[in-house]
């Protein structure tokens, strides 16, 4: 019949105010177990956290009650498929609610890494590395949470469409579109606002309440997204003078190679198809949005995808790409998951409403169908379309011989992010 404490102490008081166990007791962070052969009841002092306060389960499970004007009472469940409606947009909020957590702690890093950057006037410190590649933990996760939110839809789609209508009218005019969260989470990512679709006309920041919009209008206008401090790092990516020529030189050789080969041209036309193939890729390089070559807007999307091409053809060259190529990757499997996730949604609500108008007066499927276009890291999606394997590159030490000593990046003013 031995005592066992971990956190009492035995022959004395706690001197944090917990009194020693019991002889023949067993205590474990607060439990109490009374030994009676081969029974052992595990008894809860109720003084202490337990698990139905500190996750406030009473609390959480009277939020369901669906408050509306329209309904009888003002609140209360209109149909038994309604809880599982309410709770799975519950549900979403909350993972809503750790994206964005993780998100503003991704946005902080990428922050750090550009004041250290800046301060060190040489190159990104291994401070700074270390901080980018928790960078790429927190949006792993944020990753995963739009795959979770986007598994919720699945559980709804076991109400009958026809049970929904039992008491859709209930919701007027209440909508998905206004989502504080999701417009926080699409600022912060940095969707375009210039190209969001709109409501009947309106702006869908109209339709949330006015102390929301003000502050997603705040935000827009003070804020830095992620976009606009990835852009910075790209930006500050020492690009040697003669990569872009080496890599076009290395590209259009390679399409010669393939249509002399698989496609069997002849020598002459495989070269002039190549050159051709060339062309649409240096415009594609030069201009990627579209714009007059010499916008500024346009430079610096051309500038950052060179940097990215850079980067990624020699991330196994050194340790600094390694962690910065990994990060690119993760920001582009982040938007994937948003896009998945408003395809989802999308075919969700077509599957049960249809193409009806939505509850809150916009086109339903048709509005999402155009958020389904919007890109965020636009740079990122046109760097999967330009570059090629690394082994038709020269070593990395052509451009730099001794990359422990080069500047691999390069001093910007701060005031740039």
């Amino acid at each position: 019949k031995a005592t066992v404490s971990v956190l009492y102490w035995r022959t004395m008081s706690c001197p944090f105010g917990y009194d020693a166990p019991k002889p023949n007791t067993f205590s474990v962070l607060g439990f109490e177990t009374e030994r009676n052969g081969e029974m052992t009841n595990l008894k809860r002092d109720r003084s202490l956290c337990n698990y139905t306060d500190y996750i406030q389960t009473e609390a959480l499970l009277q939020l369901q009650e669906g408050e509306s004007i329209m309904k009888p009472e003002g609140k209360g469940m209109m149909h038994h498929e309604e809880l599982l409606f309410i709770v799975t947009h519950q549900s979403i909020e909350l993972w809503f609610k750790v994206l964005l957590k993780d998100l503003l702690k991704a946005k902080e890093l990428l922050v750090d890494c550009v004041e250290k950057e800046t301060r060190k006037k040489v190159e990104l410190g291994q401070g700074a590395w270390n901080d980018l590649a928790l960078v790429g933990h927190y949006l792993r996760r944020a990753t995963m949470i739009f795959h979770q939110a986007s598994g919720s839809f699945a559980v709804l789609q076991t109400m009958h469409p026809a049970d929904f209508l039992e008491f859709r009218d209930y919701l007027v005019p209440a909508s998905g579109f206004q989502s504080f969260q999701f417009r926080q989470i699409e600022i912060l990512l940095g969707v375009d606002e210039t190209k969001r679709a709109t409501c009947n006309g309106a702006h869908v920041f109209d339709a949330l309440i006015p102390e929301q919009k003000e502050e997603c209008e705040e935000n827009i206008k003070s804020s830095k997204s992620i976009k606009k401090v990835l852009e910075f790092i790209l930006l500050s990516v020492n690009l040697p003078e003669d990569f872009m020529d080496i890599f076009y030189a290395a590209t259009e050789e390679l399409h010669v190679l393939r249509q002399k080969g698989p496609a069997k041209h002849t020598d002459e036309h495989a070269k002039a198809m190549a050159k051709e193939k060339m062309e649409e890729i240096k415009a594609l390089i030069e201009c990627p949005l579209g714009l007059p070559k010499d916008d500024p807007v346009q430079k610096r999307e051309s500038d950052c995808l060179k940097s990215a091409l850079f980067v990624t053809s020699y991330r196994a060259a050194l340790p600094q790409f390694a962690v910065l190529s990994e990060t690119l990757d993760e920001m582009i499997a982040l938007e994937e998951g948003l896009l998945l996730f408003r395809s989802r949604h999308l075919h969700n609500v077509e599957r049960v409403i249809g193409r009806r108008v939505g509850t809150g007066g916009s086109s339903g499927v048709g509005y999402l169908e155009k958020t389904r276009e919007y890109r965020i890291f636009t740079t990122l999606w046109t760097l999967r379309q330009i570059f090629v394997r690394s082994s038709i590159l020269p070593p990395f030490a052509h451009f730099f011989p001794d990359p422990n000593s080069a500047n691999l990046f390069k001093q910007m003013p701060q005031a740039q992010a």
